[in-house]
């Protein structure tokens, strides 16, 4: 649990900019980010805050000279950690918003003529010919609209054995869409 110890004022804010500045820099060098990145200044806005919250929680007070050693030690730390973190959930970030762009892909309905669901259905009916019982039921129940997870519970299986199907029944389909 971080206790803070002492308050960052606006002074102590613009002592501790002078004078441990280059500390961020050094963090922001280490996660390859330079000025001509595109979120540059957010990772360096990120790093002042961590900065002056590491300042209020440091056990030695940053701007006492001999207390500079460890306080640059300590913030470097703190910084690289929270630039890794921020990293991270970025990345989960873009890759929820690319799952749902796909997932909402799916759920656009389409605007087929009677000829072209007819010949969806046969395409259908082929490829299921082609696929294995646990696979036909994945497909089953996807068509259905039932999702991963409902479909796992429903199932009785992992998630993780739901997409190795699925990719499995996308490759023996990929000939019947090629046609």
């Amino acid at each position: 649990m971080n206790m803070k110890k002492r308050i960052c004022t606006d002074e102590a804010a613009t002592l501790l900019c002078d004078l441990y500045a280059g500390v961020i820099h050094h963090c922001l060098k280490k996660i390859n980010r330079y000025p001509d990145h595109n979120d540059y200044d957010d990772f360096y806005q990120l790093g002042l805050i961590t900065l002056f919250d590491t300042y209020e929680t440091c056990l030695k007070d940053a701007l006492v000279t001999e207390n500079s050693f460890l306080f640059v030690s300590y913030a470097k730390q703190k910084i690289h950690w929270t630039f890794l973190d921020q990293i991270r959930k970025e990345q989960k970030k873009v890759s929820r918003e690319a799952y749902l762009c796909e997932e909402e892909l799916e759920e656009v309905p389409s605007t087929t003529s009677f000829e072209d669901q007819f010949e969806q259905a046969d395409l259908l009916q082929r490829l299921c010919a082609c696929l294995t019982a646990e696979e036909n039921a994945y497909l089953r129940d996807a068509l259905e609209g039932l999702n991963i997870t409902e479909i796992a519970k429903k199932q009785r299986i992992s998630r993780k054995t739901l997409y190795k199907r699925r990719r499995q029944i996308q490759t023996k389909a990929s000939p019947f869409l090629k046609a």
